[in-house]
């Protein structure tokens, strides 16, 4: 098993929406990287990471999924032909597209009482182990979706 490198990283920030200033593409890059390791990931990955609004974020809820509503993420692994936007430029290379609604993500921050960028870097986390095959579909496994959010955020930051 080799060491999980990521060959690319994308990030792409829609018209009319503004990201913390924390929230870099080295940054994005470095918790991508640190969730592939703890999660014993190997190979090469290519990321996609797009920041948009509810608008937008609704518009692809409809297209993807049928739904007429904003959502606050949508993943998009790079093994199905329904990507968001970009990736998949190295065909040997696993991992996929997020897309983080960045207003949706702001008023999650306030019901959680925490920070916009912390809320942002939860969603990170959360789109990365759907790549990673975690599922939330149901209560149990969405229980331990996010402990495990939690739990890899905290020792990122402990890390860093």
């Amino acid at each position: 098993m080799s060491e999980p490198r990521i060959v690319d990283v994308t990030v792409e920030v829609d018209d009319g929406v503004s990201l913390p200033a924390g929230l870099t593409e080295r940054a994005i890059a470095s918790l991508s990287l640190h969730v592939l390791r703890e999660e014993g990931a190997d190979g090469a990955w290519s990321l996609g990471f797009r920041f948009v609004g509810d608008a937008e974020m609704r518009r692809m809820h409809r297209e993807f999924m049928g739904l007429d509503s904003p959502t606050d993420i949508m993943t998009f692994p790079h093994e199905t032909d329904d990507w968001a936007f970009g990736g998949g430029e190295d065909d040997d290379a696993r991992g996929g597209d997020i897309v983080i609604s960045v207003e949706t993500a702001s008023a999650q921050a306030i019901e959680g009482a925490w920070e916009p960028d912390d809320e942002l870097r939860f969603l990170i986390v959360h789109g990365l182990l759907h790549l990673l095959d975690w599922d939330d579909r149901d209560d149990a496994d969405r229980a331990a979706m996010l402990e495990r959010q939690r739990a890899l955020l905290a020792s990122w930051d402990a890390a860093g």
